[in-house]
């Protein structure tokens, strides 16, 4: 844990956003934006009502965020039913709510027993990124609103807690940047570093520098003997029934592994698997969903999903095939992938969405990102009320990696 954040603006805390609205839709005046701006809050079951101002101040954003665009979060809140508490704070620019006043959209975490006097954005295990959308000609007033407007939403307000942002993100320095005008203290949380690929390299010359000349030509080597079994190829899905079919193939692959066994396979909640289908075709109606798939033969080896937002890509599922894995299905199919995503001449960026220290794409991704939970004290100076919300989410956090720990230990995992 770092706290190498800056200090920042004075926010205040939530009430938790319910599913069934119990909260309800709350519209005030931000005065100490100078009446600049309208806030208000909305339940999960009523985002639907703004998805051309959701989809359009996604495009208008600081920093393109595929997780928290209305395709994969407003899907996950109507089909994943432990999604469902999610909510939203909304920044309009006035009471008029035409989709280009939509300036500010912050999905809120509405858990009801956590850490006191902590407010949560929204995350779920399948979010590679938690990144709020702000608009990029306001970001800085916008963020500051939002601070203020947490700040005044309860007496035990003690802080905000923005998870999973890129540490050097405009969307992290900018809330750094609000909270030091209000004299806000932040902190890091869980800071790791993760593969991503940037644009720009020659895709051969990347994939020789990247790897050992002896692992290359053993992979090489694997790729023949898989050829003998059946002639080997990639497809890549982008038209939308294409997408839609190699997806299925995705979502069998991946049940047929490990993850099944755990009982965490995408396929082995009705829900879950729902969500993947919708979020895959929403994506793929507009060209932003890509299923890249390695055969051997007429037989599925490897998946892999990519889903788009502006100029970056996240490589956000893989899958392969475990009764093959002597000819390294995954690590076949993710330079293909690599070759693929450097010849798009539009994408600056490829996200892992990986653990820090993965296996596999460490190695063939060397670039990095850093992330991190990012708390925002929403009481200035000296006040001791952040400092004891910060001891007590180390504790939970300590607390909740040993209960982890010893589960896995029991499973045998």
């Amino acid at each position: 844990m770092t706290s190498n954040v800056a200090r920042l603006s004075q926010t205040g805390k939530k009430k938790p956003l319910s599913a069934d609205g119990a909260v309800g839709t709350v519209a005030e005046q931000n005065a100490v934006s100078g009446n600049r701006f309208v806030l208000e809050r909305r339940p999960a079951v009523r985002l639907a009502d703004i998805a051309e101002a959701w989809d359009d101040l996604a495009r208008r954003a600081l920093e393109r965020n595929i997780f928290t665009e209305r395709a994969f979060a407003l899907t996950a809140a109507q089909h994943i039913a432990s999604e469902q508490h999610m909510g939203a704070v909304l920044v309009w620019r006035s009471s008029r709510k035409a989709p280009g006043d939509l300036l500010g959209l912050f999905l809120a975490n509405g858990r009801r027993i956590d850490v006191p006097g902590v407010s949560r954005l929204w995350h779920m295990p399948f979010c590679g990124l938690d990144t709020p959308l702000i608009d990029a000609e306001n970001a800085l007033d916008v963020a500051g609103a939002f601070l203020d407007h947490m700040a005044k939403r309860a007496a035990l307000a003690g802080g905000v807690m923005f998870p999973l942002l890129p540490v050097e993100g405009a969307v992290a320095k900018t809330f750094a940047a609000a909270a030091e005008a209000r004299g806000l203290a932040t902190q890091l949380f869980d800071r790791h570093e993760r593969a991503v690929l940037n644009g720009g390299h020659d895709p051969e010359t990347f994939l020789t520098s990247a790897l050992p000349g002896k692992k290359l030509k053993e992979l090489r080597r694997q790729l023949r003997r898989l050829d003998e079994l059946g002639a080997v190829r990639v497809e890549t899905a982008v038209e939308p029934q294409a997408v839609r079919d190699a997806t299925e193939v995705f979502l069998a692959l991946e049940a047929s592994g490990w993850k099944a066994q755990r009982g965490t396979a995408l396929l082995q909640s009705d829900g879950t698997a729902t969500f993947v289908r919708t979020m895959t075709r929403l994506l793929a109606s507009k060209g932003r969903c890509r299923v890249i798939t390695l055969r051997s033969g007429d037989k599925p080896i490897a998946a892999g999903v990519l889903l788009d937002a502006g100029s970056h890509s996240w490589f956000w599922k893989i899958a392969y095939d475990e009764q093959f894995a002597r000819f390294s299905p995954g690590v076949q199919l993710t330079l293909a992938l690599t070759r693929y995503q450097l010849e798009r001449k539009t994408v600056e960026r490829t996200d892992s969405c990986a653990i820090a220290g993965h296996p596999m794409i460490d190695h063939l991704w060397p670039e990095r990102m850093a992330v991190a939970d990012l708390f925002i004290g929403l009481r200035p100076g000296g006040h001791g009320l952040p400092a004891a919300v910060i001891r007590l989410e180390r504790l939970r956090r300590n607390l909740r990696g040993a209960a982890k720990h010893v589960y896995y230990r029991l499973k045998g995992y």
